[in-house]
């Protein structure tokens, strides 16, 4: 199995709103001699700016919530955990994993900015 990667521009050029990265779980099969994907399950969507916003609660608070429905969607699937740790790090090059307390933001909402 292996992580594919979608890009969904917005529909009828709606302002406001930028690209959205869909994490697809792919299984790999050989069809009358070529190479196809089968879907193995949806993993999660993100927004494109949330993965280089520069208010990083904000960036971290989005990043956790697409994480929480990667998780649930992978302990649904349970996975021995060298495929569970490969899927991971393949998913954490694009979008990288907050840290601990990345849900406070909804608490806190105060922005912090990185340098």
């Amino acid at each position: 199995m292996l992580v594919k990667w979608e890009k969904h521009n917005p529909q009828n050029g709606a302002s406001g709103h930028r690209a959205n990265l869909t994490a697809l779980l792919v299984e790999p099969y050989q069809d009358n001699g070529s190479a196809k994907n089968r879907l193995i399950e949806h993993l999660g969507t993100i927004e494109e700016k949330f993965l280089a916003s520069k208010v990083r609660n904000m960036r971290q608070f989005h990043q956790g919530l697409f994480w929480s429905a990667v998780d649930k969607k992978l302990d649904h699937l349970g996975l021995d955990s060298n495929q569970r740790n490969r899927i991971e790090a393949d998913i954490a090059r694009t979008v990288s994993r907050p840290d601990e307390d990345w849900a406070l933001w909804g608490v806190t909402c105060i922005p912090r900015f990185d340098p």
